[in-house]
């Protein structure tokens, strides 16, 4: 036998052993994926806020899960925390692996959240250099308890469930803003209200619906501290179009505070607030605006 024939051989021979490779290969793909339907057990925890300022689950406090096990569709279920646990049970068996998307609050979305607010609407007026601008707010959202901020406390994760176990972490996708009034003079504050837009997508404030919400905000009157959660968006105006940051009524004047600089998703910005008394322009300082904004710091609230 030459070597010709025998290099003939060994082809032969490998052509009749690939189908037994490919039956073999198509068999190891196979155990990546689960025979049968296994009950599945998901830890839920929130990224920490990161700027001391905190809150924690509470019994009936809901998320929304919508899982996608291998070669079926996608089904939502709703898990309710009781007693420092999440009822898992609701979510049955099912085949793994899985693809897992989770939302807080429940009554939101994955790709959309939408601002709760009472409805009442009314118009603010600024003025402007031609006169007067003004402002729709299509209602007022109640943050003025830590129970209602977490409401509105927007969060969502996906991953793949390839175990029974999954521990998911919530991703915070709005900012929250905290201003600190640090120097004032002898005048009252009668309200602070942040704003917001109604509709957010995973970019921020939904700029095809512009919709202007006025926050009701956690207040510390001792230390004269006000904290918001809002869109992620740009707060230097007031019209139709763009909001300003916060809106004080002092002395019965409407004192506006902007902030030039975008706040982004996921942060949490806090800042100091000096606010002049409006009708003692006599005594301020030449140039000085009512209302001087200062950034003290910002965390990333996702940072684990």
């Amino acid at each position: 036998m030459n070597t010709k024939h025998w290099n003939l051989i060994q082809g032969l021979a490998l052509t009749a052993l690939l189908p037994l490779f490919a039956a073999c290969s198509s068999e190891g793909d196979e155990l990546l994926q689960s025979e049968e339907k296994q009950p599945v057990q998901v830890n839920i925890t929130r990224a920490t806020m990161n700027d001391g300022n905190d809150w924690s689950w509470q019994d009936n406090d809901q998320i929304k899960m919508s899982i996608t096990p291998y070669g079926g569709i996608a089904t939502e279920y709703t898990l309710t925390y009781q007693n420092g646990n999440w009822n898992n049970a609701a979510l049955g068996e099912m085949t793994l692996p899985a693809t897992v998307q989770a939302w807080y609050p429940s009554s939101a979305g994955y790709e959309s959240f939408n601002f709760s607010h009472d409805g009442n609407s009314y118009l603010v007026k600024s003025p402007g250099w031609d006169g007067y601008t003004s402002m729709v707010i299509e209602g007022t959202v109640n943050q003025s308890s830590e129970a209602e901020i977490a409401k509105s406390d927007w969060m969502t994760a996906e991953q793949t469930l390839r175990e029974s176990t999954l521990n998911l972490t919530l991703q915070h996708k709005l900012c929250k803003v905290t201003v600190i009034i640090s120097n004032y003079d002898d005048y009252q504050i009668e309200s602070v209200r942040f704003y917001t837009n109604r509709i957010n997508n995973s970019e921020g404030a939904d700029a095809g619906d512009m919709s202007i919400l006025e926050v009701n905000p956690l207040t510390d009157a001792t230390t004269h501290k006000y904290t918001a959660i809002i869109s992620a968006w740009t707060y230097d105006d007031v019209n139709v179009r763009r909001p300003p940051l916060m809106r004080l009524r002092v002395n019965e004047k409407d004192l506006f505070v902007k902030h030039t600089e975008p706040l982004l998703s996921g942060n949490a910005y806090t800042f100091n607030l000096t606010v002049n008394n409006p009708d003692a322009t006599t005594t301020r300082s030449a140039g000085a605006s009512e209302c001087e904004l200062e950034l003290v710091d910002v965390e990333d609230m996702n940072k684990n």
